[in-house]
């Protein structure tokens, strides 16, 4: 990985990433799951750096009896060339994982816009509505019909009292 992609993936956030997205699990877990895979190969990178790669092959000559075996490992060893991976596998790999992520980002950031849009419309009407005093039975009627209906059946059954208002506003007359 380049020198500016290891940046970028040490200066993240991960905790303040994982806390945002934290409704939306099916990201969550795709990016822990990059993460995780993206330390683990670094730390075996790491370890390869690290290894100690020089064969001492004096040291099993003076051993062996049989010298021509650790010559011959000797040729074979020296004949051995670094090869070059094809990565294009894992590149595909990547970019579909990272067109998951653009698209899950995106309706993510569309159904925020949409949430944001209603919160700021019960704003507006809350900034705009009238006081509960200043409201009358009209208005009332006009904002609900069936309310008229439904006191009409409850004035014919002879109840004069709301279902449930006493428990939830108790009566503060001594």
């Amino acid at each position: 990985m380049s020198v500016t992609g290891r940046k970028f993936l040490t200066s993240i956030n991960w905790p303040v990433v994982s806390s945002v997205l934290s409704k939306h699990t099916e990201i969550t877990g795709s990016l822990a799951a990059f993460r995780k895979g993206y330390e683990e190969a670094e730390r075996q990178l790491t370890q390869l750096k690290e290894a100690d790669r020089a064969i001492d092959f004096d040291h099993y000559r003076r051993i062996l009896k049989n010298n021509d075996i650790v010559d011959k490992l000797e040729k074979v060893a020296l004949a051995q060339k670094i090869v070059k991976v094809d990565l294009a596998d894992q590149l595909k790999t990547i970019s579909v994982f990272e067109a998951k992520a653009i698209a899950s980002a995106e309706l993510y950031v569309k159904e925020t816009a949409a949430n944001l849009a209603d919160l700021n419309e019960t704003v507006a009407n809350i900034e705009t509505a009238r006081p509960v005093t200043q409201l009358t039975v009209e208005d009332v009627v006009k904002a609900k019909p069936d309310v008229v209906q439904y006191t009409e059946e409850m004035v014919k059954q002879g109840k004069f009292t709301v279902d449930g208002y006493d428990e939830r506003f108790p009566s503060l007359s001594l």
